[in-house]
């Protein structure tokens, strides 16, 4: 066999490989003459030897089909180029061998060649190209040099040359393939070619070696292959029929070069296709897309072809911010019911990461969870964030079936994928929002059409008034039927009092709490400026004196813009209802008049709903703001009175019972804390059947009355204690009067005296109730007999002071000694004398000082014995009011201090 028969089938293979520069090498170092050409014909490589057999450089890419000059055929006529054995070989797309032919080189000169024009393919079996071996046969070498140089190839190549019996077993073994295989010719020469079958690839073999009997070749048929060491290979097989001199097939020859790095690097540009072209159509079909469902398609079918994922699906954040299932694919309605509302993103996440588990079985998930998703068959999962408009909306999940390696490309993908799903879904709620706003508003213009008419009519058919202007100076005012009527103007005249002299009415004025209005005080003509003109109310007064009351609101009429175009005012005739209201305020006032004589206020009570209703006066007894009152009948027990609450639940059960009239006397604790008497007196009104009856009524505080009661009472136990006291007091006034006095007529006077200043207290007690007097009233009544003209003389200083009975007896009683006294003897029995009582509290000591101060009289001797007075002072006091009282005699005049317990409060 010759380089010419062997050496084409060596050169089998895909553009890539002759394309290598290890390759390409080789041939560059052949004597035999190779070139190539792309899939059109154009040469892309030839090698030295080619040039030397052209007899010229060939040009890359503009020489076509061959590098020779010119071609002839045998007989010495001219072959054209696109007919020679390479043209042919492209256009059939298989090798055209055995084909002598002369190349005419530029200098005249011929060579016979032998063409072995072999077509070449890519991985997807497109033809990709052509190379071409040119045998020179003009000096046929001899079998030897061609096989020498046969095996030299053989030896050089870098790809595994084996040759093999049609059994199967080895009989030649190249560096190339102890390079691949790890075996060295002497361990494998002699055994057979399965030892490098990994399991699973037993069958290749014997259906190889039935097509090589057949006399088929095998070219490229990618496998895999086991090498010394264990490890797998990806290789390309070329394997052709070995022939003897009889044309017999007696073997075969394998060519196996590692594709492992072709292989992977085939599966990349695949994979990035792929990748292009589902973004592609991605990209049309979103476009394309008229409603969310075609998008979920057409984003589930890129997700599942550019990332190579046997399962996806799409979830989106819902109006509660929960992640919900809206598309998917290949998952169970269990698995989507467990995992439904779960999400690694809170809906407010800032631009969040994609997440992957790569293995489910050592995720760091919970166990729970883990059984779910194994439960569906899932062993790799990824989790994509879908955005739009810079907020997360939700993600999409690609699912695996196998633990899954995610490489930064596929990332990168799945982030496309995820922006311009984002971007359409975002489109199309934009342009769903878009269309409802459309629709909405084709319907508010059909349903604002309608209500204009609907409008008018009302306007018309009302009995409300109505006005309307068109025009921010109010110059032109129209009105519906009834405002026509009211003002007494012809119908479709101008109604306004803007308008220019003789254009507007002249038959009526317009008056607000008794003052006339100016035409633009109106409320129409406010609401013109912009203003809103809430609860208006107006007196319409006309020529013949007669008047009506309106009331309404005014509000302005703006166009698109929001500019004020005109105003529109609606009112009512309240002019009955006013009188009535008048009426009924006077009513009322004269009853909140008598109930506030009487310290009353009303209730009414429904016993069907519990709701209890408070006349304001009612929660002014009670101490509370207008207004605040609960409303139940828990909120009106609140306030009474523990002790009383029973007697008051059981007047109210007995009403109920009986519907008889409802009165009862109880105590309330206001929120203070001081207790009122209240007598409250109810009646039913029975309304129709079916209704639960109301008790309506009053309360009247009579804390007054209770305490007036309480006080004449006690009132009449003090005056029969007083009585008694008092006769005690005469029975000892007379006899220490009449005992230590000789003279009968001064004994009686000054008896009558005491009695006088006893009677007189008395008198003071008796103005007061026996409540108590202050302690100046008492001083002042003793001593202003002696105070002359200008009242100098006597002069009273101290704090306002209330003494109970008792106090202001006692005390009175001795302020009268001292002063008959100071008359006699003292002070006061000069025109140059004076008394001054100065009294103070000690609120820490609870005691009442009162000092007692003659100055301007005689010399005072101190006496040498003890009157009436001086006793009275010194005994009764002390004893009386537990106090004490000292008498300084001074040359000056008398000093009196009286020191006793301060009375408590009256």
């Amino acid at each position: 066999m010759s380089s010419a028969d062997i050496l084409p089938s060596c050169l089998m293979a895909d553009a890539g490989v002759l394309a290598s520069p290890d390759f390409r090498t080789a041939l560059d170092a052949l004597p035999v003459a190779v070139y190539m050409t792309d899939a059109d014909g154009y040469v892309t490589y030839f090698n030295r030897a080619a040039v030397d057999l052209a007899g010229r450089e060939p040009t890359v890419g503009k020489d076509r089909w061959c590098v020779c000059w010119k071609l002839q055929r045998l007989d010495g006529t001219a072959l054209p180029h696109d007919q020679c054995p390479m043209a042919i070989a492209l256009e059939t797309g298989r090798p055209i061998w055995g084909k002598e032919l002369l190349a005419v080189r530029p200098n005249g000169t011929t060579a016979l060649v032998l063409p072995y024009p072999t077509p070449t393919f890519n991985e997807a079996g497109v033809l990709s190209g052509a190379v071409n071996l040119l045998v020179d046969m003009t000096e046929r070498r001899s079998a030897e040099n061609d096989s020498r140089y046969l095996a030299a190839i053989v030896e050089s190549s870098d790809d595994a040359i084996v040759a093999k019996d049609l059994n199967g077993t080895i009989t030649s073994w190249n560096l190339g393939a102890e390079r691949l295989f790890g075996y060295t010719a002497d361990e494998v020469v002699g055994k057979s070619i399965t030892i490098l079958m990994p399991p699973g690839y037993q069958d290749e073999e014997p259906m190889i070696l039935s097509r090589i009997r057949s006399g088929e070749r095998i070219d490229h048929y990618e496998t895999l292959r086991r090498r010394k060491d264990g490890s797998l290979v990806n290789i390309s097989l070329t394997v052709s029929p070995v022939r003897d001199a009889d044309g017999s097939i007696i073997g075969a020859s394998k060519i196996a070069r590692d594709i492992t790095g072709h292989k992977r690097a085939t599966e990349a540009l695949a994979a990035r296709l792929r990748e292009q072209a589902s973004l592609y159509s991605l990209a049309e079909r979103q476009q394309r897309a008229q409603d969310i469902e075609e998008v979920y398609d057409a984003s589930l079918d890129a997700i599942q072809s550019a990332l190579s994922c046997e399962r996806a699906s799409i979830l989106l954040f819902d109006k509660s911010e929960t992640m919900r299932f809206v598309a998917w694919r290949g998952l169970s309605d269990q698995y989507r019911q467990a995992v439904d509302g779960h999400s690694p993103w809170a809906a407010d996440e800032k631009d969040p990461e994609p997440i992957y588990i790569e293995d489910i079985a050592v995720a760091d998930i919970s166990q729970e969870l883990r059984r779910v998703v194994e439960a569906e068959g899932i062993h790799a999962l990824g989790f994509i964030p879908l955005v739009a408009g810079g907020r997360l909306i939700g993600k999409f999940m690609t699912y695996y079936d196998l633990p899954h390696a995610f490489a930064d490309s596929e990332t990168s993908v799945a982030m496309t994928i995820a922006r311009q799903l984002g971007f359409s879904i975002q489109r199309l709620r934009a342009e769903e929002a878009r269309q409802r706003a459309e629709e909405q508003l084709r319907r508010k213009e059909a349903m604002e059409r309608e209500r204009a008419a609907e409008l008018m009519a009302i306007m018309q058919a009302v009995p409300a008034l109505i006005w309307i202007t068109r025009s921010p100076d109010c110059t032109e005012i129209a009105g519906n039927r009834a405002a026509y009527d009211l003002l007494r103007r012809p119908s479709g005249s101008n109604l306004s009092l803007s308008a220019p002299a003789g254009e507007g009415p002249d038959n009526f004025q317009v008056f607000s709490q008794g003052r006339l209005l100016a035409a633009d005080e109106l409320p129409v003509q406010r609401a013109a400026r912009g203003e809103e003109v809430p609860n208006f109310e107006e007196e319409i007064r006309f020529e013949d004196g007669s008047m009506r009351h309106i009331f309404g609101n005014a509000t302005p009429l703006r166009d698109a813009t929001g500019a004020v175009v005109g105003a529109v005012a609606a009112s009512v005739d309240i002019t009955e209802r006013k009188v009535a209201e008048e009426a009924l305020q006077e009513s009322e006032r004269r009853l909140q008049i008598a109930l506030e004589a009487g310290r009353m206020g009303a209730w009414e009570w429904d016993t069907g709903t519990g709701h209890v209703i408070w006349s304001p006066g009612l929660e002014s007894l009670h101490h509370l703001e207008p207004g605040t009152f609960g409303g139940t009948l828990a909120d009106f027990k609140r306030d009474i009175h523990p002790a009383d609450l029973p007697l008051v639940e059981l007047e109210i059960a007995k009403a109920l019972k009986t519907h008889e009239n409802y009165h009862v006397i109880y105590r309330v604790k206001l929120p203070e804390g001081s207790i009122r008497w209240v007598e409250a007196f109810g009646q039913f009104s029975l309304p129709g059947t079916g209704r639960a009856p109301k008790l309506a009524g009053v309360c009247m505080d009579i804390t007054e009355r209770k305490e007036a009661e309480s006080q004449r009472s006690l009132l009449v136990a003090e005056l029969s204690h007083r009585v008694k006291n008092t006769l005690a007091i005469v029975s000892s006034i007379a006899r220490q009067s009449f005992s230590t006095n000789p003279e009968l007529r001064e004994a009686r006077d000054s008896f009558n005296a005491r009695i006088r200043a006893l009677a007189q207290t008395h008198t003071r007690l008796a103005e007061s109730s026996w409540s108590g007097v202050s302690l100046e009233t008492v001083l002042f009544d003793e001593l202003s007999p002696y105070s002359d003209a200008s009242g100098s003389n006597v002069s009273l200083s101290g704090p306002t002071t209330m003494l109970p009975p008792k106090y202001a007896l006692t005390l009175g009683m001795a302020a009268h000694e001292l002063a008959t006294n100071a008359a006699k003897h003292g002070a006061l029995s000069v025109k140059s004398g004076k008394v001054a009582i100065a009294w103070s509290v000690d609120p820490e000591e609870r005691r009442l000082h009162v000092s007692w101060q003659e100055t301007g009289g005689p010399p005072v001797p101190e006496p040498k014995e003890n009157g009436f007075g001086r006793l009275l002072l010194e005994r009764v006091v002390a004893s009386d009011l537990g106090g004490e009282v000292r008498l300084d005699f001074a040359s000056e005049g008398l000093r009196c201090t009286i020191d006793v317990p301060h009375p408590r409060k009256p």
